[in-house]
């Protein structure tokens, strides 16, 4: 039990794939963060070697060949990135090559009173740098180099080529590494998620602000289409009394009852703009009965949700909206007598219900989820199947069926 318990917990704490991190490290606004930030911080790896250079004795030659060998090669490393704005290939390029001339600086070195242990410190905090600058995948394979160049140069006979170490140094430093490579890449991993998840939060909130921002640009054309109808019956409700008060007084009875009921219809061109205290699925439903209207048919809409509940807003106006969408598109297949959309959607403390009925002209047909499949030239079926989706997020489950010539949508969801 305890095992399952741990995989399952190992499962959602990596819950991104390597592709998916391949993806987002390739991303354009990911690359032009990472390549800038790689630019910064060689040109400080070669302000560095030129300082190191300078200030290196005259008679240490081979230490002045290294560092400038480190600043040219970094100088060319910052022309390809600009050139190509390849950030993960680049600090491939980078890590090795600087770990190859690297491996002919301590080879070759012969004054073995210099100690060699800051270039090896540096090597050991490289995997930190490169999946800084490349990510997890890229990043890993870049501090490759480094292990590469402690096996070569520890476990094989080029050993003796070496300044004398600590049997701690050359028996260690390989299996160190791997450890700091790994927890480079899980601290780099935990990043790169958090900025994933933080682009995905960004993009839904980008998507819920330009949907509300249309919908409040129809609903403010419903208003003043509105205010427009109530002014002008206003103006005319006098007139509109004295043609009843003459009709009645003339004994015309059947004229007068035909006269408030064209008087009703008119009325009905004025909007309803409040259907319950929640502003989504007011919004919602006065922009759809304002559509409706305009087919000639009135939206039968009931609905009771509180302002608040606990149910993220861009789901809820995803389920309603879908639902609705579905419902007024296939309206407009039908003959104008028999177009008909009734909404029922309620919160009682626990449960969300929502159903929806609306004429179907076609005979729909239904998949093994129970999904119904789509009669367009091309199928999505992403409006039913994000209700589905939304449903069995809050633990709860959606039905579509046919009932005669009527399509029915229901679900039912666990807010709490």
């Amino acid at each position: 039990m305890n095992i399952k318990f741990s995989l399952f917990d190992l499962n959602k704490r990596f819950r991104y794939s390597l592709k998916q991190l391949v993806e987002f490290e390739n991303s354009s606004d990911v690359k032009r963060q990472k390549c800038k930030t790689s630019i910064i911080l060689l040109t400080g790896f070669i302000f560095y070697s030129l300082v190191a250079t300078f200030f290196t004795s005259d008679s240490y030659m081979h230490g002045k060949v290294t560092n400038i060998s480190l600043a040219l090669f970094m100088v060319c490393i910052c022309f390809l990135l600009k050139k190509a704005h390849r950030h993960t290939m680049i600090s491939i390029y980078a890590s090795f090559g600087m770990c190859t001339i690297l491996f002919f600086h301590l080879i070759m070195e012969v004054d073995w009173t210099i100690g060699m242990d800051a270039f090896w410190l540096f090597i050991l905090i490289m995997p930190f740098i490169t999946n800084y600058l490349a990510g997890v995948v890229y990043g890993s394979i870049s501090a490759l180099s480094g292990l590469l160049l402690s096996i070569l140069l520890f476990d094989t006979d080029l050993r003796g080529y070496l300044q004398p170490y600590g049997q701690n140094m050359v028996d260690w430093f390989p299996v160190i590494y791997v450890v700091v490579m790994i927890a480079a890449a899980i601290t780099e991993y935990e990043l790169t998620s958090y900025q994933i998840e933080k682009k995905i939060s960004d993009e839904k909130i980008s998507f819920f602000q330009r949907e509300r921002t249309s919908r409040l640009r129809e609903q403010l054309s419903i208003y003043e289409s509105n205010e427009l109808t109530i002014r002008k019956y206003k103006h005319d409700i006098r007139h509109f009394n004295r043609v009843l008060s003459g009709l009645l007084n003339d004994g015309e009875y059947e004229k007068a009852k035909h006269y408030l009921k064209e008087f009703d219809s008119m009325l009905e061109q004025v909007t309803t703009v409040s259907f319950c205290d929640n502003k989504i699925v007011n919004e919602l439903l006065t922009i759809y009965t304002s559509r409706c209207n305009k087919l000639g048919f009135k939206l039968r809409a009931k609905a009771s949700v509180p302002e608040l509940f606990p149910m993220e807003e861009i789901e809820l106006t995803s389920l309603l909206a879908n639902a609705l969408e579905n419902a007024l598109e296939s309206q407009q297949k039908a003959p104008a007598d028999k177009r008909y959309i009734s909404v029922d959607i309620s919160y009682d403390g626990r449960k969300l219900r929502l159903q929806t009925k609306n004429y179907c002209p076609e005979k729909i047909k239904f998949n093994k989820e129970g999904l119904p499949i789509s009669t367009k030239a091309i199928q999505s079926g992403i409006g039913t199947h994000q209700i589905k989706s939304i449903a069995t997020k809050y633990n709860g489950v959606a039905s579509f069926s046919m009932d005669g010539e009527m399509f029915i949508v229901k679900a039912v969801m666990t807010c709490l």
